[in-house]
């Protein structure tokens, strides 16, 4: 019973990878990455590149809190503008961290700032960003301060106001917060090169990216509890429920 679960437990976390499979994609900003050669081709959910910890179902049973980081932001040398002012930047990074703690804490999780033995760590990168500048009158000045009074939402609607996304790609590591032991991995692009014909990246897109991780990586979470709390769970059914890789949050469109 014990091999059985652990098995379930991994394959809760993430699909089965055929190992030495070579990965036909190559991730930006692969500097990001603790591992890069541990990735792989990811064929189910939002991820083009992903990886498993063997062991995942171990250290699994030790959360009960997430600690998530703010993305790291990489522009593209390649993008047309690349002058983005500290204030949408950071707004662009308190949007996405704020998405994923909101899918979190829904769960009844924490989403803390510290580590320790009983949190997980996310560590994330927008990269390759690829921006143009929107014409914009003065009219559409942002005053000094008004960001930092607005809630992250509204201040990200601001930031696409002023500036035109073509590419981006995501990084992504969860991490044991205290031995720094890797997870899993993974890698998504959206835009221009992402084999969808979407030439322009909106916030929706990425918003709902962004919620898939959290929706994800609670997933997980709330299936461990439950095996916890039910030594004689029902494996169909938890398999069942808890397929969490292939979760995805779909845009939402006007």
């Amino acid at each position: 019973m014990f091999r059985v679960t652990t098995v379930v437990l991994i394959c809760l976390w993430s699909i089965s990878l055929a190992r030495g499979q070579e990965a036909e994609i190559s991730p930006s900003a692969p500097e990001f990455f603790t591992d890069l050669g541990v990735l792989e081709k990811w064929d189910k959910g939002a991820f083009d590149l992903g990886w498993v910890h063997p062991d995942v179902a171990e250290y699994a049973r030790r959360y009960d809190s997430v600690m998530i980081d703010q993305p790291e932001i990489f522009l593209s040398p390649d993008s047309k503008y690349k002058g983005a002012k500290a204030d949408d930047i950071k707004s662009l990074s308190d949007a996405a961290r704020a998405t994923v703690v909101e899918r979190i804490e829904a769960g009844g999780w924490a989403a803390v700032d510290e580590p320790g033995p009983n949190v997980l760590y996310i560590r994330w990168a927008l990269v390759d960003m690829e921006l143009r500048k929107k014409k914009r009158g003065l009219l559409s000045y942002t005053p000094v301060g008004l960001v930092a009074h607005a809630g992250a939402q509204a201040a990200i609607q601001d930031v696409w106001k002023k500036v035109r996304v073509d590419d981006v790609g995501l990084n992504i590591e969860w991490i044991d917060s205290t031995s720094g032991d890797l997870l899993s991995a993974g890698h998504a692009r959206r835009g221009a090169d992402d084999g969808k014909k979407t030439k322009i990246v909106s916030w929706e897109e990425l918003y709902a990216l962004f919620a898939t991780i959290g929706e994800q990586t609670r997933c997980h979470l709330d299936t461990v509890r439950a095996l916890d709390a039910e030594a004689d769970a029902d494996l169909a059914l938890v398999a069942e429920m808890a397929d969490c890789d292939a979760i995805v949050v779909e845009p939402e469109t006007d």
